[in-house]
């Protein structure tokens, strides 16, 4: 079985786009990319800290909490240098664009879906692009092993939680604007990204997008990540730009849909 894990990013009101973004591993290796996370933080920061206690949240880390009389709690991440801060999140991206499977025939890869902000149902078209994703990359590997892989998504704890589920339960039975799910176990399920490290490697890669997808085009951090995404006979279908000008566009999925 694989295990998609998702977050979102850009959901507030000024973003120029949403983004749902994660990570699919295999069964089989999900705990060890949580080892290899767990194993980086904890080299990385300062003898006597317990990396339990932090998250590896990428906002968060770059920009974290400083409160003296405000009702906001300062972050732990506050007490950490800025220049580890940063070596820690380059550290994350790099675990994740490096890490390899026990079966080379089953690599850990990435999924997501970034809307532009002109669609009003953006959150609900964000998750059907995202879970088809997920669900033709089951199909294919499907036809090329002769193994019938299910799937199942975790995702971070949100709002919509109940539509994110009814939106799926749906698609499992009845074709949306894209087709019917053939895939899921069942319909996604949520947790608190602080108890699993996988949430958070979600949540770097929906950052990562985000920071690319907003005005300044900043690719610092997706750069490493741009081959880790679901791709087969030289193109990408693991990340979809869903944008009324997409034939404008230059970004990688556009250029893979232009191609």
């Amino acid at each position: 079985m694989y295990l998609l894990y998702l977050d979102e990013s850009g959901s507030h009101q000024g973003s120029s786009a949403l983004v749902v973004a994660g990570l699919a591993v295999h069964e089989q290796d999900a705990f060890h990319l949580q080892q290899k996370l767990d194993g980086m933080l904890r080299s990385r920061l300062p003898q006597g800290t317990n990396p339990l206690d932090f998250e590896l949240h990428a906002a968060e880390i770059k920009s974290p909490v400083k409160s003296v009389r405000s009702k906001k709690v300062t972050s732990k991440w506050a007490g950490i240098p800025l220049p580890k801060r940063l070596g820690i999140m380059s550290a994350t991206f790099g675990a994740i664009r490096d890490f390899d499977p026990k079966d080379p025939a089953r690599p850990c890869m990435l999924f997501g879906a970034v809307v532009d902000r002109v669609y009003g149902d953006r959150e609900e078209r964000a998750y059907e692009e995202v879970l088809h994703k997920f669900d033709e990359m089951l199909t294919r590997q499907a036809a090329q092993s002769g193994t019938h892989e299910r799937g199942i998504v975790i995702h971070d704890r949100r709002v919509i939680e109940k539509d994110v589920q009814g939106w799926a339960g749906m698609w499992r039975h009845v074709a949306g604007r894209i087709g019917k799910l053939t895939h899921l176990a069942d319909v996604p399920l949520f947790a608190d990204s602080r108890a699993s490290r996988l949430i958070q490697a979600a949540d770097f890669v929906a950052w990562g997008l985000n920071r690319y997808y907003s005005e300044t085009r900043d690719e610092k951090w997706i750069r490493p990540l741009w081959n880790n995404f679901d791709s087969a006979d030289g193109r990408m279908h693991g990340l979809i730009h869903v944008s009324p000008r997409y034939h404008e566009c230059d970004c990688p999925p556009c250029k893979s849909r232009h191609a």
